[in-house]
């Protein structure tokens, strides 16, 4: 049987005023779209997509950028995730590595149009793209009736497919900080194929401030071991300070592992995530560290 909506209204708002008031009008039955490409697998699982009635397309925003500035990289919420994989601007380490965890999400036909904000909004515990950006520090920016907020995105996810926007709210770009020059990073995916349904088994992101092997601060971020994309603080704590070495790398590893808290699925079961997370984490760190020596 086919799926259905109750589509009363479709709307295409020339700024973001009119599309705030367009959500602040119609409450929690109004969808924000760009690329739409998620439109249909959440009508499946979600309450909310069962009253959606209102669809809001932001494509005509203008917020299809990327913009590297001397202390900051800002990405438009509306830019595809094709865009990231090849901009010059993630072409350089440590930055790269939102560019390869880009080009691991989905097929090339779901890239061209998906974008970086759907990708974040929907909130997935596996979405590849949270993960780079939790590693390199990035904030948001959400804009509602009352102006513009900014937080970090490790405070913008709540939960599975819930995140920290308000109902009148539009996530209206990415910021990324511009990292140190002794700054490296890595991502690696573990799945079991190439689809457009392509969801992570377990996936890692890491990121190191290196001085030789001295290592003068760390950040790892999971995905699909928890309820949402999170960093592993108390694994990247005992990398600071320290001279890398790998007996040292084994130890943060097996720390993130006890830090997640995967669950049994379709796609793996817990006690092989948990596994899994201390086998990537460990190859990533060694990739990054091996990464800043060039």
């Amino acid at each position: 049987m086919p799926l259905q909506y109750n589509l009363e209204s479709y709307h295409k708002p020339e700024d973001i005023g009119q599309a705030i008031d367009l959500l602040s009008k119609s409450g929690n039955t109004a969808q924000v779209i760009a690329g739409g490409t998620d439109i249909l697998p959440r009508r499946q699982i979600g309450a909310k997509f069962n009253t959606l009635t209102h669809l809001i397309d932001i494509c005509g925003l203008g917020l299809n950028y990327i913009r590297k500035n001397p202390d900051k990289i800002c990405i438009g919420a509306a830019t595809d995730i094709n865009c990231l994989t090849i901009s010059p601007v993630f072409r350089s380490n440590p930055y790269t590595v939102l560019a390869e965890a880009a080009s691991m999400h989905s097929t090339h036909t779901i890239r061209n149009r998906a974008t970086i904000g759907g990708n974040l909004c929907n909130a997935s515990p596996c979405a590849d793209l949270s993960l780079p950006l939790l590693a390199l520090s990035a904030s948001v920016t959400l804009a509602g009736p009352e102006g513009q907020r900014m937080m970090q995105l490790d405070s913008f996810f709540k939960g599975p497919n819930c995140t920290a926007l308000e109902a009148n709210e539009i996530l209206q770009e990415i910021v990324i900080p511009i990292q140190q020059e002794t700054s490296s990073a890595s991502f690696l995916k573990l799945r079991h194929h190439q689809t457009a349904v392509d969801m992570a088994v377990v996936n890692v992101a890491t990121q190191l401030s290196l001085e030789k092997d001295n290592c003068l601060s760390a950040r790892i971020a999971l995905g699909a071991v928890g309820p949402t994309s999170f960093l592993a603080k108390k694994a990247a704590a005992i990398l600071s300070g320290q001279t890398l070495n790998k007996k040292l790398i084994q130890q943060a590893a097996g720390i993130s592992a006890d830090e997640s808290a995967p669950i049994d699925d379709n796609r793996a079961t817990a006690s092989y995530r948990k596994e899994m997370v201390a086998v990537l984490v460990e190859n990533s760190l060694i990739k990054t560290w091996q990464r800043s020596r060039k």
